[in-house]
């Protein structure tokens, strides 16, 4: 048996998980609101009314109140599958999507505009071409990034690469889902090479949320000004970073909902352009 999760508009998603509950989509529920819909259906699976008898009375958050960031671990690991064809690319091509992208985290009302045009490219009832209407400026940095991700806005198949175009929605859904504050954090640890470390930070952190600072991993953080950075980027998705002599403590604040996870779908994604560690290898 397989189960169904039923939106309002009529479509239905298949259960595929094992544990996975169907049921009909709310009509309203509290706590955030998406700015993207397949980010939402992609994150928000069980914003649902489950069938059997078995209804939410009130809006939970995914990811509990003050728990250890480690409970991010298993997310990570599937975010890792999702952004391969970001490795798959070119090292030419990988640092062209990264610089753009870093570009972009500047401009946070173009991310949510060409969110809306890979959003539209998504959906049968809007034409791409259609879509990039949507962009008030098609500038060529658009232009260019859209063919990097594998669209062809003038040709009747217009997505070319779909699994390298489904990575970058993703990413820049997760990038629209974040204040401007928060992109400029995410370009600072960008510029100071601290996405590597922060991405390794949920495997690394201990049920109580504690890892040593002797693990040289761990290095970049060590320094009081670049600390500071990832302490208020991390505190603006709802998670707590503190520092003592010896070791750093990564907990969740009270009811993140799905803020942590938002933000290490951004880390994750920039992490597997892979510019870093080429940056890094240059530098040897």
């Amino acid at each position: 048996i397989i189960e169904l999760n039923i939106k309002r508009d009529g479509q239905f998603e298949l259960c595929l998980l094992h544990d996975q509950q169907g049921g009909f989509e709310r009509g309203a529920i509290e706590g955030p609101s998406y700015h993207s819909s397949a980010f939402k259906d992609a994150c928000c699976p069980h914003l649902f009314d489950v069938v059997d008898s078995k209804k939410l009375s009130e809006p939970e958050s995914p990811i509990p109140s003050d728990a250890s960031l480690n409970i991010l671990s298993k997310d990570v690991l599937q975010l890792k599958t999702q952004f391969q064809p970001f490795m798959n690319l070119s090292e030419e091509k990988q640092r062209a999507l990264y610089q753009m992208i870093c570009h972009l985290l500047l401009h946070e009302e173009t991310v949510m505009q060409l969110e809306n045009v890979l959003d539209s490219l998504c959906s049968e009832r809007s034409p791409g071409i259609i879509a990039m209407e949507e962009l008030k400026s098609p500038e060529k940095p658009c232009l260019e990034f859209l063919q990097l991700v594998g669209v062809h806005l003038q040709s009747k198949h217009q997505i070319y690469n779909e699994e390298l175009f489904l990575a970058a929605h993703y990413l820049l859904s997760a990038l629209a889902e974040l204040s401007s504050y928060s992109l400029m954090l995410l370009l600072a640890c960008c510029d100071l090479q601290l996405v590597p470390t922060l991405c390794f930070l949920p495997n690394m952190t201990s049920e109580d949320g504690t890892v040593t600072l002797a693990d040289p991993v761990l290095a970049p953080l060590a320094d009081p000004g670049k600390f500071r950075i990832a302490q208020r980027l991390f505190a603006l998705s709802n998670i707590n970073l503190e520092m003592t002599e010896s070791s750093i403590k990564a907990v969740t604040m009270k009811k993140p909902f799905f803020s942590p996870i938002v933000l290490y779908i951004a880390l994750n994604g920039l992490y597997a352009l892979g510019y870093e560690k080429t940056r890094t290898d240059e530098a040897v």
